[in-house]
């Protein structure tokens, strides 16, 4: 049995594991199970090589608020920064690990949950959920996406090396604009589909910059296009749009970058209450079952949030694990 385990080792589980050693509690009582096979899937795989961590991602405050705190890094240094973080506080990690039952426990003893996963069967007396909304794309529902064009349309940037290809983005938001300005740095030739006419959600500087590039030719702006459906012509994926004005046109790759959305069926299996926004949390991601938080985007909102809102939502739960959970190191004991 441990005292906490953390589901999903992304930047805030795994700031919420280093808190936990700071706060004085023994290492080998905190256990991360991460189904993937390293940490920080959704950086390795959403970002470029070259993609910019910055603090202030979407314009939120970049104040860290305890342990961990980090400032713009390139995508390599902000793996090599959490490889630190683990090394240090000798994090205990099971990668591989997907957890596929959860359970309350109402018997006698300490342990409060039951956790099931691919590794074996775990239980704890705290349980903290980080698992991030980009770890379930958005996928489109307005049309098939065939298995055969499996290899051609993609929902990340780094499952296949893309260069000097006609490439497909559909998307109108900052992670959208990313790949765009990624692809023409590769020599590839790209096209931006996004359903609206206006592009709303972009932050200043993707929106300054996917217009500079519109004005030089380096991509072309399909708006208000709306996909009808992608049909397989010899291996490569053939897109046809609604509107007359865009006609039916093949590409080598088509990536999608709509978005993610929130696990819900993952978390109701933990009893979760829910209203019409979501799961149901407090200021420390204190849900209504005792000794369960939620941490990371899964408090931040649809829109996601940045890695040091991950590392603060962590400080703000462990707080609260102090006071009502787990003895802790005094200097923790602190309401919020």
């Amino acid at each position: 049995m441990y005292d906490l385990i953390i589901i999903g080792a992304g930047p805030g589980g795994i700031a919420l594991a280093a808190e936990a050693c700071a706060s004085g509690i023994n290492q080998s009582q905190i256990l991360v199970l991460e189904k993937g096979a390293t940490h920080n899937s959704a950086i390795r795989q959403l970002y470029p090589d070259q993609k910019l961590t910055t603090a202030n991602y979407k314009g939120f405050d970049a104040r860290c608020e305890g342990l961990l705190c980090l400032s713009d890094m390139s995508k390599s240094e902000t793996i090599e920064f959490f490889d630190k973080v683990i090394a240090d506080h000798k994090i205990n990690i099971q990668f591989d690990a997907e957890v596929f039952g959860m359970q309350g426990l109402n018997q006698e003893g300490e342990a409060r949950f039951r956790v099931e996963s691919s590794n074996g069967t775990y239980e704890s007396r705290v349980l903290a959920v980080a698992i991030g909304i980009f770890g379930r794309p958005n996928k489109p529902k307005e049309y098939r996406l065939l298995p055969s064009l499996k290899e051609r349309l993609l929902f990340d940037m780094t499952s296949h090396p893309i260069q000097n290809e006609d490439v497909l983005v559909v998307g109108g938001g900052d992670t959208a604009a990313e790949y765009v300005q990624y692809l023409q740095r590769q020599l590839n030739r790209v096209t931006l589909s996004y359903r609206q006419t206006e592009f709303s959600r972009l932050s200043k500087q993707n929106h300054d910059t996917l217009f500079a590039m519109e004005e030089r030719n380096e991509v072309e702006i399909l708006r208000g296009s709306n996909i009808k459906q992608v049909e397989d012509e010899t291996g490569r994926p053939r897109v046809v749009f609604n509107e007359p004005e865009y006609p039916t046109r093949t590409f080598e790759r088509v990536i999608f970058a709509l978005g993610g959305t929130t696990p819900t069926n993952f978390l109701r299996t933990l009893g979760i209450a829910f209203n019409d926004q979501g799961p149901i949390f407090d200021e420390a991601g204190a849900t209504n079952v005792g000794g369960l938080y939620l941490i990371g985007d899964l408090v931040v909102g649809k829109k996601g949030g940045s890695i040091i809102t991950a590392f603060n939502s962590a400080v703000h739960a462990m707080k609260r694990i102090c006071l009502r959970d787990l003895p802790c190191n005094s200097k923790l004991m602190v309401s919020i």
